[in-house]
């Protein structure tokens, strides 16, 4: 059954684990969107490790592990997180890279600087180049992975666009690029990942002709869906379930289920309306216990309570058929917690999710308070091992998203998942 797994609020929700749970049941694992300011954290034989654009596959050699042309890709990133797998014996024999994954290149970086700190109100990008990578994609003006096997095509192509963007350095106040390391580097780099770059659009087409199991991998969380997020507090691709199909050449058909994940209560990372914040010292406490620091960048997370507004408007875009819920054991100590049924503003209370910042920064939350469970649920395995008043939590949930709970996380570790019979 071919499966998409996406994040359903603000990114961060624990899309690593379960990804990787899931992923021993199937053939193919493809990575559709984003880029390496992602990052999924899984446990390989007791050790942490964060992936950045690599597949949860890897983990598996008998699965492909496939980096589609959604993805952007900083080729030199990509190569240090290959031989970081391969210091754990991965093999990585089973990954392809698509040909057609636009270059994160040297100056984009520079330019995510140059944009933030321009603008009147800023995002909180992570300033790694992802968004002006994709920009040059919608301007027709980008470079792709297989543009670096072929030295002569990759110099003149790389040519006038430094020039473009060096013209726009000066503009800024900033110096230009002295790119001749920078190419060399490329260069080496496409050399190095030479042999795992495919035609995946073909290698995804045919996977679904001869009806092997795919699991589309996303990143991020629908919340900073490029059209359907926060904006302009989002990412610069669809994180969303569209991102699946223009990001791996394949039609919806390939779909049969959307798995979508969230945490039990919510975080985010960066600038933007999140009208659930805590920012007491209940917030910090929550941070703590969740330890809610990015697995890319380090940053502290915004944490607050469960927002059902927002995640019933993420479950109905994305047309989930089940959730996959992650950091339940963080509530273990609360006595109370709260989630939000509705926003008010001046004029009046509302179920409905305003996705532009400017409306959703105006909103108040309505909470409805629930009891906690004063238990400890790491050692839970079964449904049925869980408090009373930890499964009247999971059916208020479900209750008020209309999608059911299919998945439990109770702990870091993969058997530290409790699956629900339905």
């Amino acid at each position: 059954m071919n499966t998409v797994v996406l994040g359903l609020q603000w990114g961060d929700e624990g899309k690593g684990k379960a990804i990787d749970y899931l992923a021993g049941a199937f053939d193919v694992v493809a990575r559709f969107q984003g880029g390496h300011n992602a990052g999924h954290t899984v446990y390989y034989q007791g050790r942490k490790v964060v992936l950045h654009v690599l597949p949860s596959g890897i983990f598996y050699p008998a699965c492909l592990a496939v980096i589609a042309h959604g993805v952007v890709v900083q080729p030199l990133q990509l190569v240090e997180e290959i031989r970081n797998a391969r210091a754990l014996g991965l093999t990585l024999q089973n990954l392809a890279l698509s040909e057609n994954a636009p270059l994160i290149l040297p100056f984009h970086q520079q330019l995510d600087v140059v944009f933030e700190d321009s603008r009147y109100q800023r995002i909180g990008t992570t300033r790694r180049g992802i968004g002006p990578a994709y920009e040059d994609v919608i301007g027709r003006r980008a470079l792709f992975v297989g543009d670096l096997l072929q030295e002569n095509v990759f110099r003149a192509k790389i040519a006038p666009l430094a020039e473009y963007y060096n013209r726009l350095f000066g503009a800024y106040g900033h110096a230009s690029e002295n790119l001749d390391q920078a190419i060399e580097q490329y260069l080496q780099a496409g050399q190095f990942l030479k042999p795992h770059v495919a035609d995946t659009t073909r290698l995804l087409q045919r996977s679904f002709v001869e009806k092997k199991n795919i699991l589309f991998e996303g990143a991020q969380g629908s919340l900073l869906d490029i059209n359907l997020g926060t904006y302009p507090f989002v990412t610069s691709s669809n994180t969303t379930i569209a991102g699946v199909f223009s990001g791996t050449g394949l039609s919806p058909k390939a779909v049969d289920r959307v798995i979508g994940i969230s945490k039990a209560y919510a975080t985010r990372v960066g600038e933007g309306p999140f009208p659930t914040e805590l920012k007491d010292d209940s917030g910090r406490d929550l941070r703590e216990r969740g330890n809610e620091y990015g697995a890319t960048t380090g940053r502290p997370r915004r944490v607050g309570w469960l927002d059902l507004v927002a995640l019933k408007h993420a479950v109905q875009i994305n047309g989930v058929d089940s959730l996959f819920l992650t950091k339940l054991d963080v509530l273990d100590d609360l006595s109370e917690i709260r989630v939000a049924t509705a926003y008010e503003d001046e004029s009046g209370s509302s179920d409905r999710f305003p996705p532009h910042a400017d409306a959703l920064d105006r909103v108040r939350p309505v909470y409805q308070a629930l009891p906690g469970w004063r238990q400890a649920l790491g050692a839970s395995r079964r449904l049925g091992d869980l408090p009373a008043k930890v499964r009247s939590y999971i059916a208020f949930i479900e209750e008020f998203t209309g999608a059911r709970v299919g998945h439990i996380s109770v702990g870091g570790e993969r058997e530290q998942t409790i699956e629900v019979p339905g």
